[in-house]
């Protein structure tokens, strides 16, 4: 029997909680309402967890994190929450598991075609924190962080488009993906930020039979629409030029009217309106 209804609140960073200068400024009024109704906000990014957790630490949020894509789950030791320990890792003040692919085993795979047909490309595997920092803008501090990574691969492709359509055939025949990004090409497994709310979703479902857990997710682009589809209510974030996602199929969506943490707060605030504790 359903005697509670709680938010859970999964979200992405760059341009949806956060601003061009990294900034949640104008989101706080909406995670201290969140905070004070016991509701979690879970980050869910492409960044990798050393990436997170001091911004984690910056919101002073205590609960699971969804690194690099959905393929990489922390759990803070010390929260109560219903979870197989012998599928996770101790990592710091978190025990972690891996969704699908390794990096170890990406990089053995795409490292092996490298060598048997000559491919012309390099990423962070073969890079010093220098090098990641001159290819990527990074501070070298961030450089290391961004370099710490357990399900995913960025390289820079430097030969022919032939080579690159055989290439990628070949990792999705090992059951991986290649996606071009900006500026990079990123190998990875199939696991995505959907697969990393479903998972996590679960786990507070099995923590608390008798409350229904509504589920919430902010994005801003196309690597956040599968996301958005797997929520509750799927919130847009626009940017300055307006949105860059359909609309989602969750049951409710909802465009915020602002970019970045103004529009996040002001989401937020309006779907608690509607929705309270009990």
């Amino acid at each position: 029997m359903i005697e509670s209804k709680k938010l859970l609140i999964v979200t992405d960073l760059d341009a949806t909680l956060l601003t061009e200068d990294y900034s949640f400024h104008n989101a706080r009024p909406a995670i201290h309402a969140l905070k004070d109704r016991g509701f979690p906000i879970i980050l869910n990014s492409s960044k990798t967890l050393a990436e997170l957790v001091p911004l984690a630490r910056e919101l002073d949020i205590h609960t699971p994190i969804i690194a690099e894509n959905g393929g990489h789950i922390a759990i803070p030791k010390d929260l109560d929450l219903p979870i197989n320990t012998e599928k996770f890792k101790p990592h710091g003040e978190y025990l972690t598991q891996i969704l699908g692919l390794s990096r170890h085993r990406i990089l053995e795979h795409s490292h092996a075609l490298r060598i048997q047909h000559a491919y012309k490309f390099a990423g962070f595997a073969d890079w010093s924190a220098e090098e990641i920092s001159q290819h990527t803008g990074l501070s070298l501090e961030n450089a290391k962080l961004s370099a710490d990574r357990y399900v995913t691969e960025p390289i820079l492709w430097n030969d022919s488009e032939i080579n690159w359509d055989i290439f990628k055939r070949s990792i999705e025949s090992f059951g991986g993906r290649a996606l071009r990004g900006g500026q990079f090409i990123h190998l990875m497994g199939t696991t995505d930020k959907a697969d990393g709310l479903r998972y996590v979703r679960d786990i507070y479902r099995d923590s608390t039979p008798n409350t229904q857990w509504v589920t919430v997710a902010l994005g801003d682009s196309a690597n956040d629409r599968d996301m958005l589809n797997a929520s509750d209510i799927a919130v847009v974030i626009p940017h300055s030029d307006g949105p860059r996602i359909n609309d989602p199929t969750a049951p409710q969506v909802i465009h915020a009217e602002h970019p970045a943490s103004r529009g996040w707060n002001d989401s937020i605030l309006e779907i608690l309106s509607h929705h309270t504790s009990s």
